[in-house]
């Protein structure tokens, strides 16, 4: 199939400041320089790849599993969790401001007083860029639908924050740049900003993010850098940075990212939260910047595995202005809160986990033994780590081209250059425009191939559970604040466990697994096209049921009593 099967190493040097931005024009005067980093990061890796002749697949999903379906005729239902069995997190979640307004103990227009105060106060973190102007007007009408004892549904009156890329009526959707949709606010919400207004919830507005989306770690001089409130001079991760710091930091229980490489799953893992990368097209990304087309993916970030649920079973389902949203069967919830994991089949690939940072062992193992206890059965499988390296270049490859057409069609839409947009931006677009054809469709080629090993992995197993991430939360240097981070060693590392779904648009969630050194770590699961039903039971099993995970809020926490205005015996 290749030249060699050996998997090669990667190095590059991390560069900040003034350095960060010599490299960004050097590419764009250099196309050697350019290549030269192109093949240094393996993006050429598939050139040697002669044996594929499977035809290309850009859209992820199964055929056999596209379903035919008159969307227009389906009654979206308000969905409803059933009452939860105590648990250990230390989080509030969307039960207790429900609880809390249902006996009158504070209404949602106190609350937002109390939040307005906290997010002036928490503007130094950089989680928000932009809040609504109508906040309290929110509150108010979902006080007066408690008064009336009409509310709209579990998630009334909670507040939740969403991605800048995000579409929310009245703010500029500038997906973490200066200049996109600047002076353009968006006419109407987004289609998942939409259905959960319809249940009451109250938007903030928009979280920070790294810019355009194109790396993990949120570092952003536009906007600036979100903090985590776990370790503030470590990043949040990214790209949706903002969105995680200010679930973690307990100003909301929940927020929306996207995901095209980890976005959702990897500030989850670093800030310490459930987080919910579902299948393609299951959440309708319509009312959007279209960043990443074959693979962005809208889902939640949130502290409890009910929040998680709820939120996505309130933005999940068709939507006749979002294609691939057309093709899912009927959102279920089944399963969610049952208290064991038997008749499950999990599959674990050693080869792959041992590539993670030594503490991620420890919890895997705990996990994996948890899990057994709990009814399911874990196997070891051997999966060719040639076979991930490709895995993960044809993801790079697919993302990459697909970024740069974005940043390249939008920058002469709005009549600038390359240089309107960060130093770490620029170096990935020379890198990118290094990239043929030939590349591209190659890439999609190797997702044929993967698609169809992995229906036939999820054909055996119900899961397979890994590291989320191969490192923790790195350190941001003070000297890329201002000018920006290019560090694709760490980049690497933090990335190694997602392209699986990211690239073969299966659902994953990122689990909370313990603290080292202060960090949080962080365990993913994955399962098959549309089952996301599984992997939210995953998660509240995880929370109710496997005593090793250790979940702590942060030293930097606004803490949610503190925004509902209980105590905590309350």
């Amino acid at each position: 199939m290749t030249k060699s099967r050996e998997v090669p190493s990667f190095w590059a040097p991390a560069l900040y400041g003034y350095p960060l931005l010599a490299a960004a024009n050097l590419l764009e005067w250099s196309p050697t320089v350019a290549q030269k980093i192109a093949r240094d990061a393996h993006f050429f890796a598939l050139r040697d790849c002669n044996d594929l002749t499977e035809l290309p697949t850009t859209l992820p999903i199964p055929n056999k599993l596209i379903h035919q379906r008159d969307s227009n005729s389906e009654d979206k239902l308000t969905p409803q969790l059933p009452s939860s069995g105590p648990s250990s997190n230390p989080f509030l979640s969307f039960r207790d401001y429900h609880e809390a307004y249902l006996t009158q103990k504070t209404t949602p227009s106190e609350v937002a007083e109390r939040l307005l105060g906290v997010l002036e106060e928490t503007k130094k973190h950089h989680w928000m860029r932009d809040i609504v102007s109508d906040i309290a007007e929110q509150a108010k009408a979902s006080t007066e639908r408690y008064n009336q004892g009409k509310p709209l549904s579990q998630l009334d009156g909670v507040f939740v924050s969403i991605k800048e890329e995000i579409d929310i009526q009245g703010l500029e959707t500038q997906a973490g740049t200066a200049f996109i949709n600047k002076g353009k606010p968006a006419t109407q919400d987004g289609t998942v900003v939409a259905r959960l207004r319809a249940a009451g919830a109250i938007i903030v507005g928009h979280a920070v993010m790294h810019e355009i989306g194109w790396d993990v770690f949120t570092v952003n001089p536009t906007t600036g850098t979100p903090q985590n409130p776990y370790h503030l001079q470590s990043s949040c991760g990214g790209s949706s940075g903002g969105s995680a710091g200010g679930v973690a930091a307990g100003l909301f229980p929940v927020s929306i990212g996207a995901d095209c490489g980890g976005s959702i799953r990897i500030p989850s893992a670093f800030c310490g939260l459930y987080g919910l990368k579902p299948t393609f097209g299951r959440i309708p990304t319509t009312g959007g910047v279209p960043i990443c087309p074959s693979m962005d993916v809208y889902g939640p970030i949130a502290a409890t595995a009910d929040d998680l649920a709820l939120t996505y079973a309130i933005a999940a389902g068709p939507d006749p202005a979002c294609p691939e949203s057309l093709l899912q069967p009927p959102v279920s919830l089944d399963g969610f809160g049952l208290p064991d994991l038997k008749g499950l089949k999990i599959a674990t690939v050693p080869n792959w986990n041992k590539l993670a940072e030594p503490a991620f062992a420890e919890p895997l193992s705990a996990f994996c033994r948890e899990f057994e206890r709990l009814g399911a059965q874990v196997v070891e499988i051997d999966i060719d780590p040639f076979d991930l390296f490709l895995l993960g270049r044809a993801h790079l490859i697919t993302a990459c081209t697909e970024i740069n057409n974005f940043a390249v069609s939008t920058a002469a839409q709005h009549g600038v250059t390359s240089t309107a947009y960060g130093g770490q931006v620029r170096i990935f677009m020379g890198a990118s425009q290094q990239l043929s054809g030939m590349d591209y469709v190659r890439a999609q080629q190797y997702r044929t191939r993967v698609m169809e090993k992995f229906a036939r992995i999820f054909e055996e197993y119900d899961a397979i559970v890994s590291p989320m991430t191969g490192m923790q939360a790195p350190e941001i240097p003070s000297q890329a604040l201002k000018y920006g981070m290019n560090n694709m060693v760490n980049t690497g590392k933090t990335m190694m466990f997602i392209s699986l779904a990211s690239f073969a648009g299966v659902p994953a969630l990122a689990v909370p697994a313990g603290f080292h050194n202060g960090k949080p770590l962080s365990l993913q699961v994955a399962a098959k096209w549309y089952n996301e039903q599984l992997l939210l039971r995953f998660a509240k099993v995880c929370e109710q049921q496997v005593a090793s995970i250790e979940r702590a809020t942060p030293s930097e926490h606004y803490h949610g009593h503190r925004i509902l205005g209980l105590s905590r015996s309350d």
